[in-house]
């Protein structure tokens, strides 16, 4: 039997366009045509910035699908640059984008797209 050793995970993603920014709590509602890859494409986003979403559901209704996704660890800056790329998706229909619970940076809820 092989011996295990202890794998250390890749520390967060450093934010160079706003260091004194709080980490925050995102949520992502977005509206897309039903495509096989299509949920693929979205949660790549976060894993691309080594991020895990805490919750993922999908809804299909039809030929939408209605993606709602909350990741948290990351600045408010980031999560919007998360939903342009999101918005910049072939079959996305809309992205929209709320933070969630308390933290020290001002945010409103952000429409980053309407189809």
């Amino acid at each position: 039997m092989p011996h295990l050793e202890a794998v250390n995970c890749p520390p967060l993603r450093h934010d160079a366009w706003s260091v004194d920014n709080a980490l925050c709590l995102s949520r992502y509602q977005i509206l897309a045509e039903a495509e096989p890859d299509l949920i693929c494409r979205v949660l790549n986003l976060f894993a691309m910035q080594y991020l895990i979403p805490q919750q993922v559901s999908v809804l299909q209704q039809e030929d939408m699908l209605m993606i709602q996704v909350e990741v948290g660890g990351m600045t408010w800056h980031r999560a919007q640059v998360i939903g342009e790329k999101m918005r910049n998706l072939v079959n996305v229909c809309s992205v929209d984008l709320e933070p969630m619970g308390d933290f020290n940076v001002l945010t409103e809820p952000v429409s980053l797209a309407v189809g």
